[in-house]
């Protein structure tokens, strides 16, 4: 469906104001951490902005960018759908995710997950991603929720759920606003050169972590220690130490 002239003058405004309120809001949670703890070791977003977590979510802002107008709502609500449900019900999509090898200490996989499905859809063709698109944007997005819930580096701070999922959804929908000002051809086959990238970059995090269950780590020998004689077995040397020395004081 063709935009009208009223949709092309306020659409790319509100996305630019978007895009610039969470910029500022990005920015004023860094600073007033860094004025706080004097770094930013401790800064509530720094697990959102890994690679990991970054990756996936600027291939669903592609995705979104380059859907059709008339199936862009469904769109993202199944994404969002996806988010409330992984965000709400982590725990049992963790007891699914827990036969997985090494699941729990490589936070389930979700992130190698995302980046796999993320790549698997945006690797096809802009007019054959909705129908798969309807089974995997829900689960893109819940396993972006539950990488948040389990990569919470505050100890269950009150502010980071809040912040890291509006910072994700924000990040999606800067993304997708500015796919969909860009309309070149070029810009289909940059986003399915990405997505072939993102399922190239899952493989490899998910095969280095689930490989890295052979690897155990196995305590030292324990070595029985030598039987002592006297009233203090094995404190002979040490006590020796603190005698006066024969004569001293005399």
């Amino acid at each position: 469906m063709p935009l009208s002239k009223h949709d092309g003058q306020w659409r790319p405004v509100a996305g630019m104001s978007a895009l610039a309120m969470g910029a500022l809001v990005l920015v004023a949670s860094a600073v007033l951490t860094a004025l706080a703890d004097g770094s930013l070791d401790h800064w509530l977003l720094s697990t959102t902005l890994t690679a990991e977590r970054l990756l996936p979510l600027v291939g669903l802002g592609l995705v979104l960018g380059q859907c059709p107008q008339t199936r862009l709502k469904p769109a993202i609500l199944l994404l969002l759908a996806g988010f409330v449900g992984g965000y709400l019900g982590h725990q049992p999509l963790m007891r699914l995710l827990a036969p997985l090898p090494a699941a729990p200490t490589h936070y389930f996989l979700v992130g190698p997950m995302a980046c796999l499905l993320t790549g698997a859809l945006l690797a096809l063709p802009p007019s054959m991603r909705f129908r798969p698109g309807v089974f995997l944007l829900p689960v893109i997005g819940a396993s972006l929720a539950l990488a948040i819930r389990l990569s919470d580096p505050s100890l269950h701070d009150w502010r980071y759920p809040p912040l890291a999922m509006l910072l994700s959804v924000w990040l999606v929908f800067a993304i997708a606003g500015l796919a969909r000002l860009v309309n070149a051809p070029w810009s289909l086959i940059a986003a399915r050169v990405f997505g072939s990238w993102l399922l190239a970059i899952g493989a490899l995090y998910g095969g280095a972590y689930m490989a890295a269950k052979t690897v155990e780590l196995t305590p030292p020998p324990f070595v029985q220690p030598v039987r002592g004689s006297g009233d203090y077995p094995g404190f002979g040397a040490v006590l020796d130490a603190f005698e006066p020395a024969a004569g001293e004081g005399q």
